[in-house]
């Protein structure tokens, strides 16, 4: 039974390499002549789909743009419901602004809740840095996730350094 098992194996393993795939382009021609063969083939290449694929694509990049952000992270430092919480907030807010004035800030009502959310993080580990950061001031901050700002390329610092 072990010998036909084995020999079994053997002819499958041995059989599945006819099956492989040749290389359609020249090998001596070097990386140019593969790429002018590959755009060849690629040029050639029609793709079929369904009409309302594409449909589907317009709606969600229109989506996209009507919601004027990304799914990403900020740190919320405050929220409160009480009867003078929007002032609590904005006393927050101003302080947050003037002890980190590089980190943008954010002031939410939430119903009930005012908030105070600080932070544009695109990943869960840009928000930790910024939390272990600010921890010494707001050590109760935690993650949230929120529809954030489009990251700037350019910061106005490198604009000004160019054109100078």
């Amino acid at each position: 039974m072990k010998y036909l098992c084995s020999v079994i194996f053997f002819f499958i393993l041995f059989s599945s390499q006819g099956y492989a795939q040749k290389d359609t382009l020249d090998q001596n021609s070097g990386i140019s002549g593969q790429t002018a063969k590959m755009e060849e083939l690629l040029g050639k290449l029609q793709i079929r789909q369904d009409p309302r694929i594409t449909d589907l694509l317009i709606r969600h990049s229109q989506i996209n743009q009507r919601r004027r952000g990304t799914d990403g992270f900020r740190l919320e430092i405050f929220f409160a419901s009480d009867t003078k919480a929007r002032e609590q907030a904005e006393r927050v807010k101003n302080e947050f602004s003037t002890l980190f004035p590089d980190i943008t800030n954010y002031l939410l009502f939430q119903t009930p809740n005012f908030k105070v959310r600080i932070g544009d993080f695109r990943s869960k580990s840009e928000a930790l840095k910024t939390k272990a950061f600010i921890s010494s001031k707001y050590p109760n901050a935690f993650i949230v996730k929120d529809n954030i700002r489009f990251p700037e390329f350019f910061t106005k610092k490198v604009e000004q350094s160019q054109q100078q």
